[in-house]
């Protein structure tokens, strides 16, 4: 059997296409619809001179037809009657009966799974749903955009993340969510269930029209493939939110029938300015300077439009700490932090249950104010709300190498890749993770897959460089940190890289042109000391590389927490100044057990 699932050839745009489908005239299907409940689906107009939109789903209507054959109209205006029993009073009904080209298998699940749409849900949650023992694991694919306008994608991607984000807060202590990447998105169901031993995906569309949003949704059992709950939603853009609390309401009542739910009630938000917060998620999640940029824009529009409205502000708070983290490091620690926590409080004064803006503050008090006590009480607090939101997993890695916790740290991001299978930037920072325990060749391979699903995220090829020079691979190590001075060549978190990959290979001259280069970027474009610093260890000339150290540190450089355990660094280590650098930060020195794959 195939994958039971909302596809774009599923939507028939019209009366005239509807009745094909049923092969009836425009005018009987009309009149079904007000007789006999035939599902049709209106948008309104974005302006006055345009009429609404009329469309169908092909799913709903045979499920329609299916229900009628076992429930005759007693008023004679029955759908599927033969010619013998046509009554006099409706000469327009024919013959010929809609029969929808599928194959057996496929009517026992549609059977079994889109009637839910016309006959209700509760139907399903006596017949279909039995208690579930034990924790399940709810997938969620990538909601489709069938707007035809590929810039309305943040839309669709923008409801997935709060879909998941909704349904991950219901019941965590029973219920893990994970949200589908690419990679999976088009996954058979076999194979999730392999794979990822998911118990039921959910999937949807979502169409934009003017200022109307048509949204479908279904969740599919994974066991038996079968269409367990259906619903659509026709709503103005102002009201999505309330669209994705219904769809995750609805599949928790089922679910879990027997336990009170426990989401907050969705707010109303400025329609303008939960789309100005989608897109701005959208570009959050490319991770690049210039994406990053773009994001902060769109979360201060958000803003602007309301200010009462809490996410955008955690948004503004995660932009502003990557912003001013390696390798991105556009801005100095003392622009970029401050900025970030003031937008982090801000969004937790209007929503102290904002998860998101509880891990930016662990973030900063472990990398910037280097508080680890509060660092530690923040995320916690994060998990609490959201246990499954992969992005604290991820984060609270970092504290955890900070502190020197090698293996949790590993553990942490295992959990985020679990959450969020396939996603490039987890399975990525699962390899550095292995790259801080010293074990390359794994880092090596998980960031390789990391650009097998995004052939552009340079943070992959930086992992891999480094990985590389530590092997002693160096012309493997130069190609990959080549490959993205081609696009970005005035990147000086890379051109540092390159420099000390020179110096370890003792290609001084070399060296010396990366030190040259990156004074001239820096009288345009902020240059953390850090990057100098770690061109001089490879030089091993400790003396400048401590002077350039100590200037990191009263900037309040990110990246001296994970001094203590990152593999270049380690020229510095057996120097008296390294374990007071490492305690001037707040740490203590780690005692590294290394295990390498070389």
């Amino acid at each position: 059997m195939t994958d039971v699932g909302l596809r774009e050839e599923d939507i028939l745009e019209g009366w005239k296409a509807i009745a094909d489908h049923l092969h009836k005239t425009e005018r009987t299907v009309q009149r079904w619809e007000k007789t006999r409940g035939l599902p049709v689906r209106r948008l309104k107009a974005s302006s006055p001179d345009e009429g609404s939109r009329v469309f169908g789903y092909k799913s709903e209507l045979d499920a329609w037809w299916q229900e009628q054959l076992s429930r005759p109209d007693p008023n004679g205006d029955d759908p599927t009657t033969t010619p013998e029993t046509l009554t006099p009073s409706d000469p327009e009904l024919d013959a010929d009966r809609p029969r929808p080209r599928h194959t057996p298998s496929f009517w026992i699940a549609v059977t079994l799974g889109t009637v839910l749409v016309a006959v209700g849900v509760r139907w399903a949650r006596s017949v279909i749903w039995p208690p579930l023992p034990g924790k399940i694991t709810l997938a969620v694919r990538p909601f489709k955009n069938l707007s035809g306008e590929s810039g309305e994608d943040f839309v669709a991607a923008g409801i997935t993340e709060e879909m998941v984000s909704r349904l991950g807060q219901l019941h965590p202590q029973h219920m893990s969510v994970i949200r589908l990447s690419a990679g999976y998105a088009a996954a058979q169901l076999e194979r999730l269930s392999k794979d990822l031993h998911v118990d039921y995906v959910l999937e949807g569309t979502v169409r934009r029209i003017g200022d109307q949003v048509a949204a479908t949704a279904q969740l599919v059992q994974v066991s038996n493939q079968t269409v367990v709950w259906g619903e659509s939603y026709d709503r103005d853009l102002q009201h999505l939110l309330l669209v994705e609390k219904e769809v995750a309401d609805a599949i928790a009542s089922e679910v879990f029938r027997k336990l009170p739910l426990h989401s907050a009630p969705a707010r109303e938000v400025n329609r303008d300015a939960y789309l100005a917060y989608l897109e701005g998620r959208y570009f959050w999640n490319k991770r690049t300077s210039a994406s990053l940029t773009q994001a902060i824009a769109l979360f201060k529009k958000s803003i602007a439009i309301d200010p009462t409205y809490a996410p955008p502000y955690a948004g503004l708070a995660d932009c502003y700490e990557l912003l001013g983290s390696a390798p991105f490091t556009t801005l100095p620690p003392s622009q970029a932090f401050p900025q970030a926590e003031e937008a982090a409080r801000r969004a937790l004064e209007l929503d102290e249950t904002l998860a998101e803006a509880h891990v930016s503050l662990g973030y900063s008090d472990t990398v910037y104010e280097w508080n680890l006590p509060e660092a530690r009480r923040e995320f916690v607090r994060a998990f609490e709300l959201r246990p499954d939101y992969a992005t604290a997993h991820q984060f609270y890695a970092y504290y955890l190498t900070a502190i020197g916790d090698l293996d949790a740290a590993v553990a942490e991001r295992k959990r985020a890749v679990e959450l969020e299978p396939i996603n490039p930037l987890l399975t990525s920072a699962l390899g550095e993770a292995y790259y801080q325990q010293r074990q390359f060749d794994r880092t090596i391979e998980l960031n390789s897959k990391s650009l097998e699903l995004d052939p552009s995220y340079a943070i992959a090829l930086v992992n891999i460089g480094r990985a590389y020079e530590l092997k002693g691979m160096h012309a493997e190590a130069r190609d990959a940190f080549q490959k993205i001075l081609a696009v970005s060549p005035d990147n000086p978190a890379v051109l540092a890289l390159l420099g000390h990959e020179y110096a370890v290979s003792g290609e001084t001259g070399k060296t010396n042109q990366i030190l040259q280069k990156l004074n001239e970027v820096s009288g345009h474009t902020y240059v953390s000391p850090i990057y100098f610093a770690l061109v001089y260890t490879g030089m091993h000339d400790l003396n400048h590389a401590f002077q350039w150290l100590e200037a990191a540190r009263k900037e309040r450089s990110e990246y001296l927490v994970y001094l203590s355990s990152e593999p270049l660094a380690d020229p510095l280590r057996s120097d008296p100044r390294f374990p007071r650098l490492v305690e001037q930060v707040g740490l203590k020195p780690v005692h590294l057990s290394v295990r390498t794959t070389n």
